[in-house]
């Protein structure tokens, strides 16, 4: 009971001090909300809902349009107008490949898989739980985390905190419990925006039942060999989880640096590795490949801390069977960086419990 009144208090405290900066996230909240939605009306010349389309008639549209492709080509083979016959680039080769497409995607209508991009409860959580909204909203959990603990002590608090019937532990506990609901909400919240948002854009709420096919390598077509088949439910529920467990992971590097400095330093430490190692990443991955050619030779740097906050990031989100055309995207690859932010936060919240326990603080 006192771990809960604990948590409910800081929960309390932190809406009356940082009231604002919720405030900026429901901002944003609209911003991307209005930009999606200019974005459609002016990509689609029109103010209203598109009519529905079932998944099975787009991907049946593809296979007709693969079909008549397939016909072109044979049809330029037999008048020898094609290229060469024999290697990886010739006529016979473009051939089988088309017709392995139209298999592929023969496979999911018989099946009734459906690719993730069918619904728009699967679109909106590969939206809202990677890419650019969870990098901002990140760089806000990490803002807020970093003060948790630097901030009592900036404020000359903390002291009188440990002198209650209150162990480091249970303080240190009691912020992270309360940062972490602060955040799971600020995630749902945006989840639900970013899903009525794209059900108006494509038409429809869609269904929450039924089940959507996963590339274990999304850098190849899915195919009986490279496919998991998931409920919708549990795909939704599975891209929450790995976003909160990047919560968790940010939240631990950010008191573990809270435990050491105070307010200021603590923020502007959190925020500069949080912006500014993405960059230094980006920028040796780009010169590893330009002196090696090879992708692959900066896949390692995929596992930094910083490169795993949204895994669900790594999920293809391309619609039916065309290949991502990307090294490290898939099922594959998000189990692997799950594995990475399971590490990474053990070590972080560790380092924090252990530094915290042993810092002096002045009254």
């Amino acid at each position: 009971m006192l771990l809960i009144r604990l948590i409910r208090n800081e929960l309390q405290k932190t809406w009356r001090s940082r009231w604002i900066v919720f405030a900026v996230m429901g901002g944003i909240f609209v911003l991307i909300a209005g930009g999606l939605y200019t974005y459609y009306v002016i990509s689609q010349s029109r103010w209203s809902p598109p009519p529905t389309v079932a998944w099975q008639t787009t991907l049946r549209t593809e296979i007709a349009n693969d079909q008549q492709q397939l016909g072109f080509m044979e049809q330029a083979k037999q008048q020898q107008n094609g290229g060469p016959t024999s290697g990886p680039f010739s006529i016979d080769a473009a051939i089988k490949q088309v017709k392995q497409q139209i298999a592929d995607d023969q496979y999911l209508l018989d099946h009734d898989i459906a690719p993730l991009q069918s619904y728009s409860i699967t679109v909106a959580a590969l939206f809202a739980f990677g890419g650019i909204v969870m990098f901002l909203i990140m760089r806000i959990f990490g803002w807020l985390a970093s003060e948790q603990i630097a901030g009592e002590r900036s404020d000359r608090t903390l002291a009188i905190l440990l002198s209650r019937p209150m162990s480091r532990t249970q303080l240190l506990l009691t912020k992270a419990v309360a940062s972490f609901l602060i955040s799971l909400a600020v995630v749902v919240v945006t989840f639900l925006v970013v899903y009525v948002v794209f059900a108006f854009v494509q038409g429809s709420l869609g269904p929450v039942t039924g089940q959507v096919g996963l590339a274990i390598d999304a850098s190849k077509p899915l195919t009986q060999g490279n496919l998991v088949v998931m409920p919708i439910a549990v795909f939704v529920l599975m891209c929450l989880g790995a976003t909160m467990l990047g919560v968790l992971c940010l939240q631990g590097m950010s008191f573990l640096i809270s435990a050491v400095f105070g307010r200021w330093a603590a923020i502007g430490i959190t925020l500069a590795v949080l912006f500014g190692a993405p960059l230094v990443s980006t920028v040796v991955a780009v010169i590893i490949i330009g002196i090696s050619q090879d992708p692959n030779k900066a896949h390692f740097l995929n596992y930094l801390f910083v490169n795993v906050l949204a895994p669900v990031s790594s999920i293809s989100s391309v619609f039916g069977n065309g290949p991502g055309g990307q090294a490290g995207i898939g099922l594959g690859e998000f189990g692997k960086e799950l594995i990475t932010l399971t590490a990474w936060t053990v070590a972080f919240f560790a380092s924090a419990w252990l530094l915290f326990r042993r810092k002096q603080e002045a009254g």
